[in-house]
């Protein structure tokens, strides 16, 4: 039969003395982006940091949910105070690929949902599909700021905040001048965190694809391009 230890440790301490790090409450986080694909195609999210990752096999792991109007969206769930770089990515469906590469492409499981009898919820099918990364979104990686325990504790139960999204770091080099001439491609972005009655976090992120025109002009060699299409 199983004998119990014969000693017993403090739980509130860890082999070293020192207290184990209490636990950050997960944060609700919505990604949207504006972006219309061919009908072959879907967004996915790569990242820097679990549960994103730059691998086909992990990028293929969150894929992105079409919403009308061409709004793709997903939902993570991530501890308070995390800072994430990601990028959204293009998969493509292939019918020629011998699935060599496993950087680049790969069997992708895709969810969809079914006609049912009336009155019944629609059948949630899952499906395989021979798919490769054909483009990825412009311009530097995107940055995830998950607010942290204190803003969150400066919250009240039911308030609605905007927030200045993270951006990266700015690098200094002797082409400040040409840099203040090209499009933001951060222009546009867009956070709202909101707390629940019950205090559940939400973070409703909006970004764009490549550049949103602003009030002033596209420079001119940018005339005429799209990015959103």
């Amino acid at each position: 039969p199983f004998q119990p230890p014969q000693h017993t440790h403090d739980l509130s301490t860890d082999s070293s003395g020192r207290q184990p790090e209490k636990e950050k409450p997960l944060v609700r986080v919505q990604l949207s982006v504006h972006y219309r694909v061919h009908s072959r195609q879907m967004l996915c999210v790569g990242g820097s940091q679990i549960p994103f990752g730059w691998s086909f096999l992990s990028i293929a792991k969150v894929p992105m949910t079409w919403n009308q109007g061409d709004i793709w969206t997903c939902e993570l769930l991530l501890p308070a105070g995390q800072r994430i770089e990601y990028k959204y990515v293009i998969l493509e469906e292939q019918d020629w690929t011998k699935l060599e590469n496993e950087d680049s492409e790969g069997l992708v499981e895709v969810s969809y949902r079914s006609g049912s009898e009336p009155g019944r919820p629609p059948d949630i099918q899952v499906i395989q599909k021979q798919m490769a990364i054909v483009a990825w979104q412009p311009g530097p990686n995107r940055i995830v700021q998950v607010p942290t325990e204190a803003e969150l504790a400066g919250m009240n139960a039911g308030e609605v905040v905007e927030r200045v999204p993270a951006r990266p770091p700015s690098r200094s080099s002797g082409y400040d001048q040409d840099r203040a001439r090209r499009p933001d491609p951060f222009e546009g972005t867009w956070e709202v965190l909101s707390l629940g009655q019950q205090r559940q976090p939400f973070l409703d992120r909006h970004d764009v694809w490549g550049w949103s025109p602003g009030s002033g002009g596209r420079p001119p060699g940018m005339r005429g391009f799209r990015f959103d299409s």
